[in-house]
């Protein structure tokens, strides 16, 4: 039953992954153009509010190698959150670059996990 509900997430998991890229992307833009940015916790966004809802309460249920890479996920994905919140578009630094640059570093591997992630659920 867990795996039920954790395929169905991954289903969507393109699409929701793709979300950061844009959020990349619109913090790119912010800091460019010195504009507000409304950033959002791992928590917050919409990976993060359903990855809590459905992946979260099931995951001490979880297979271990599964419930691992849940884990590490979780972690990439809050990493990527704290890296933007150091980011302040409307007061640029030289180290933003940097933050950007590790975001999308991010993103990358928080991808390849899910891919990850997904061929070992169809294993199970």
């Amino acid at each position: 039953m867990p795996l039920t509900r954790l395929k169905e997430l991954l289903g969507e998991a393109d699409m929701l992954i793709s979300q950061h890229a844009i959020y990349i992307s619109k913090l790119e833009r912010a800091v460019k153009n010195r504009e507000e940015f409304a950033h959002k916790t791992c928590h917050e966004c919409n990976f993060g509010v359903k990855w809590d809802s459905i992946v979260v309460p099931i995951k001490d249920e979880l297979p271990q190698e599964v419930k691992a890479l849940v884990e590490e996920i979780e972690k990439i994905h809050c990493e990527f959150h704290e890296v933007g919140m150091q980011i302040d578009p409307k007061n640029p630094q030289p180290s933003d670059e940097e933050k950007l640059n590790r975001m999308k570093e991010l993103s990358a591997s928080l991808f390849q996990k899910l891919l990850a992630l997904k061929r070992l659920v169809k294993q199970e």
